[in-house]
């Protein structure tokens, strides 16, 4: 312990302000305590004095704390060391971790029309059928290109959608084609006309400039090398002049003239066929079929395939859709083929069917 200064009955004779003659085991001058204690507890710790001010820096950054739990501006050290008990101690941020894997892809945010329809009189009802999209819902409104503003009323199956005409676009057509896009939208704003503002006056009149000079006639350039056969990005094919029946093996629907077939160049194709089917009476159930069929290759067309139940009742039609993307690597003909698994009956009705084709890439 440092000496007794203060105790006049010391047997060292010191004065208070002066140190002790010398350090021993039983004294040590106060200088040699504090920087005992100093060192200790803290380590090596430098002292500046900068106009009579002495500042000490702390080892081991002790001055501003841990990376994570900085010691605030001002606060003592042992304030801090309480703060760090009371609040817990935040480790180093470690590395970055490897990154997640790719979302799936969104979906588009509109649908195709895949039938056209008379455009009705405002409030008036219509039916048509679309690419299945979960972007429709009933009571959405959606804006279709050609006719303007409706409110779906119903949907069956997500494709055949029934709409009320809300609104109509300046000069409306009267019919709307298989292929137009169905945009989800709100409803049309009001037009709203304003006061007409007072006329600003007149203008000073500018000076009117110098004509120019007529330039020389420049050479006639090189005729340039023939451009690309032009190709159908889309089109809709409709059936014939008479219905087709169905046969017990896979063949062509023929409607005479006029069949479900379209010849197309190299690319890929959204390929899209509304078929309506006809039974015979006799209440059977039957499994029938549907595909598109290459007939230059001589190869079903991939995942087009679509199996259904026909009802023979004689009167009630049952519509069949087959929709496909496929990809073409040169100019094929592709056919609507059928086949009634159960026997050679039943049709497919050639005013109500269907083939639309669109060219993506």
């Amino acid at each position: 312990m440092s000496c007794d200064c203060e105790n006049q009955n010391n047997n060292h004779g010191c004065a208070p302000c002066n140190p002790c003659p010398e350090n021993t085991a039983a004294c040590e001058t106060l200088p040699s305590a504090l920087d005992n204690f100093t060192a200790h507890f803290f380590g090596t710790v430098t002292k500046t004095a900068v106009d009579g001010v002495v500042t000490w820096t702390l080892p081991c950054s002790l001055d501003v704390g841990l990376v994570n739990n900085p010691r605030n501006e001002g606060e003592g050290l042992a304030c801090y060391f309480l703060r760090l008990f009371q609040e817990g101690i935040l480790g180093l941020t470690g590395p970055q971790g490897p990154q997640g894997a790719a979302g799936w892809d969104g979906i588009n945010a509109y649908t195709i029309l895949t039938s056209g329809f008379t455009v009705p009189a405002i409030d008036g009802s219509v039916q048509f059928t679309v690419i299945a999209s979960p972007v429709l819902s009933v009571g959405l409104n959606i804006f279709i290109p050609g006719a303007g503003w409706f409110e779906i009323t119903n949907i069956i199956n997500s494709s055949v959608v029934f709409a009320k005409y809300l609104s109509a676009i300046t000069s409306p057509s009267a019919s709307i084609n298989a292929g137009v896009l169905v945009l989800p939208t709100g409803y049309r704003g009001l037009s709203i006309t304003g006061a007409t503002g007072a006329t600003g006056p007149t203008g000073a009149t500018g000076p009117t400039g110098a004509t120019g000079a007529t330039g020389a006639t420049g050479a006639t350039g090189a005729t340039g090398p023939a451009g690309a056969v032009a190709t159908s990005a889309n089109g809709l094919d409709t059936g014939g002049s008479t219905d087709y029946s169905l046969t017990n093996s896979y063949a062509q629907v023929n409607f005479g003239t006029d069949d479900l077939e379209v010849t197309l160049p190299a690319g890929t194709y959204f390929l899209h066929a509304s078929i309506s089917t006809i039974g015979e009476n006799g209440g059977q159930f039957d499994t029938c079929a549907f595909k598109f069929y290459d007939v230059t290759s001589g190869l079903d067309v991939a995942d087009s395939e679509v199996n259904f139940t026909l009802v023979n009742t004689g009167t009630r039609k049952t519509p069949v859709i087959l929709s496909t993307i496929t990809t073409l690597n040169a100019t094929k003909t592709i056919q609507v083929w059928g086949i009634n698994g159960d026997a050679a009956r039943g049709a497919v009705d050639h005013i109500d069917s269907r083939l639309l084709y669109i060219k993506l890439a």
